[in-house]
């Protein structure tokens, strides 16, 4: 597995765009921002499917995997609340049946 690049998606935006001008060789953009060719042409090819957004997805597994953790938290605090609702209204009924009229 390779190393994370480090580079901001406005630096990767730019060595595309700077390949896609073809100002300079591609061999040249990868060793300014110190990634393979590989990653340039993988970084390109994400970049015309799905734009900016692409490349931002690239490393942000991560977070999605903190917003379905958030997610998940919070329809368990919601089922938690229901459950001590119920408990309490069914004491409340409980307590109503002891009693005749």
């Amino acid at each position: 597995m390779g190393r994370k690049s480090g580079l901001s998606i406005e630096e990767r935006e730019e060595a595309i765009l700077r390949c896609r001008r073809k100002e300079e060789p591609l061999a040249a953009v990868a060793r300014c921002y110190q990634v393979s060719e590989q990653t340039l042409y993988r970084w390109r090819d994400e970049f015309l499917t799905g734009g900016r957004q692409a490349l931002a997805k690239r490393g942000s597994k991560g977070d999605e995997a903190h917003k379905r953790i958030a997610q998940l938290e919070k329809q368990l605090a919601k089922r938690a609340q229901v459950i001590g609702e119920l408990s309490i209204a069914n004491g409340i009924s409980e307590k109503l049946q002891a009693y005749p009229d």
